[in-house]
């Protein structure tokens, strides 16, 4: 590929210069037979165009739509950059996403073939054409494209425009059926660089990357931002091996949604409860200190908290070199923002949306505020409308729903990004974040309450799985509430499956007691009335939390609704309001 001829504000552009300029540097690293393996820039440029010839064999056109449906793997990389090097457009499609989505996805994309992972995924989507990872890909690797297929890919390459379309985002989605995200080239380069901007990120930087590919957070954030910095980017296993890869990956930057950090402190949290009592003593001496510092105070004895806790606690936590921590997707709560900094590990939230291809604000090294999701990235603007709207100005704006006329004028309205979330600018153009506009509760009284706050300060506490805050139209606020059981169980010395719990006295008091923390700030308007134990966390698979671990509320509301109810009867034992 002669990368010069690739426009430089497409992502083909920018991956093939990479490739040129940094050739044996490694890019990849996958996890394959039980070991870690390399994959070289030229390598995987050679593995792209081959993709590439592959797609063009198959009567894929420039423009066309090609789905891509599959968990994070090497194989989805290559598959994505193959897909634009080739002029045709991305339509990411999450693993877990149920069949009738998907198929939703496939017919309103009109893509005309499918590349997944396995069989299982395959027989989800009913198009032209599916390829499988697992078979299909090998051979298409394996063998020399065909010098007319190479030509094409090369003359597709080089005919790319900044305005094309890249990729086409499903959201996921808290409501209703996923809308089409069009992203053009332009929209994921001058989003990834003014990233870069801000952030100082070289060849020496490694990524720890595990959120899911199919969600521009990781996309754009992990991949691309990588990729134009020429670090090195290590596929995770994913979540549940997270801890382990932090250990063999040591990255120096990861990015991560709110929920991830707040279980990282829950199992700090959890380990210290159960240490000797100086021990606790001194973990919670050496935070103070680590707190003074992190707030700008003067610390004489951080020197000695660092060398005794600290610094082995960051080491545990992360593998000892990592830079700093990205958060995005949802707020970040002071308590888990000041935890990291205390220690020494800096976390910068951040904000943005798929409709702004990903980031619109964030921390960085130098403005940082907490509380906050940060200032304006490099040439974004935003306005606070007049009902409390955060509108976005910005490079990445999308270019509108893909075949939904009447859902992109409700959201793009000359040219600005209307967001549908509730937040506000201080006097240094620091965003907060405060709710959702369609999220708000509106109880029967006319009173307003934001529910994810509340959500926030509950699952801080390592006895909370998940809280979700219940109350539209209802008389007041109620919630349901996972316990983290296993805590519970250790905690109290309780028997038993978490069935056989729910009406547990012991139980009910320990969490009773973290809801009267949450309603004493409150006023009486706000405050959670009852609460409901449940048994389970929810999950993507039961269709409760999209893929980003974002709760979709109307499905808890429609699957728990006897539950509920049951609070509104006074069937459930109501929970102690603070005055």
């Amino acid at each position: 590929m002669n990368s010069e001829r690739v426009p430089d504000r497409t992502v083909p552009g920018m991956f093939f210069r990479q490739a040129d300029r940094l050739g044996s540097r490694t890019v990849l690293r996958n996890h394959q037979d039980g070991e870690w393996k390399d994959v070289s820039w030229a390598g995987l440029a050679e593995q792209v165009t081959k993709v590439a010839a592959a797609l063009v064999e198959e009567g894929v056109a420039p423009g066309a739509r090609v789905l891509l449906m599959s968990e994070n793997r090497l194989e989805w990389i290559i598959s994505d950059l193959a897909i634009m090097t080739a002029g045709a457009v991305t339509v990411p499609i999450y693993p877990s996403t149920v069949a009738r989505v998907a198929q939703h996805i496939a017919e309103n994309s009109q893509a005309m073939l499918a590349i997944v992972s396995g069989k299982s995924l395959a027989g989800r989507l009913q198009v032209n054409r599916t390829v499988r990872m697992d078979s299909d890909l090998p051979g298409w690797l394996e063998k020399q494209p065909a010098a007319a297929a190479l030509a094409s890919v090369e003359e597709r390459a080089a005919a790319l425009s900044p305005e094309d379309l890249a990729t086409v985002v499903y959201t996921s989605g808290t409501t209703g059926e996923p809308k089409g995200v069009m992203l053009r080239h332009r929209d994921l380069v001058d989003m990834t660089r003014s990233c870069l901007g801000v952030f100082d990120i070289g060849e020496e930087d490694v990524d720890l990357s595990f959120l899911p590919y199919s969600h521009v957070l990781e996309r754009i954030n992990g991949l691309f931002v990588m990729m134009a910095a020429g670090g090195c980017t290590w596929i995770s296993r994913g979540i549940e091996r997270l801890a382990d890869d932090l250990q063999e990956c040591r990255p120096t930057l990861l990015v991560a949604v709110p929920r991830v950090y707040e279980k990282m402190h829950q199992r700090v949290m959890a380990q210290v409860a159960h240490a000797a009592r100086h021990r606790q003593a001194l973990f919670r001496w050496a935070l103070r200190q680590g707190r003074r510092r992190s707030r700008g105070q003067f610390s004489p004895l951080y020197p000695l908290a660092d060398r005794l806790v600290l610094s082995t606690l960051r080491r545990r936590l992360t593998g000892g070199r990592l830079r700093f921590f990205v958060s995005g997707g949802a707020p970040l709560g002071r308590e888990i923002e000041e935890f990291f900094w205390s220690f020494g590990v800096k976390i910068f939230n951040g904000w943005g949306m798929t409709e702004t291809s990903s980031g619109a604000t964030s921390n960085t090294e130098q403005h940082h505020k907490f509380e906050t999701v940060g200032v304006s990235l490099p040439g974004v603007e935003i306005r606070i409308a007049g009902d409390g709207e955060v509108l976005v100005q910005s490079p990445g704006n999308m270019a509108g729903y893909f075949r939904n006329e009447a859902a992109t004028a409700e959201v793009l309205v000359d040219g600005w990004v209307h967001s549908g979330d509730i937040g506000e600018l201080d006097s240094d153009g620091f965003l907060r974040i405060t709710d959702r506009k369609k999220d708000l509760i509106k109880t029967a009284g006319g009173k307003f309450v934001a529910p994810q706050p509340l959500e926030s300060r509950l699952q801080q506490d390592a006895l909370i799985e998940r809280a979700v805050v219940i109350g539209d139209e209802r008389p007041y606020a109620v919630a349901l509430i996972v316990p983290d059981w296993r805590v519970l169980s250790r905690e109290l010395r309780l028997v038993g499956e978490p069935q056989s719990l729910l009406e547990d006295e012991s139980a009910r008091a320990a969490v009773q007691r973290l809801v009267d923390g949450v309603n004493a700030d409150l006023g009486s308007w706000e405050q959670i009335k009852s609460f409901k134990l449940l048994p389970q966390d929810f999950s993507e698979q039961g269709g409760e939390l999209t893929p980003t671990l974002k709760v979709k509320r109307r499905a808890v509301q429609d699957r728990y609704r006897e539950e509920i109810d049951e609070m509104y009867e006074g069937k459930a034992r109501p929970a102690r309001a603070s005055h």
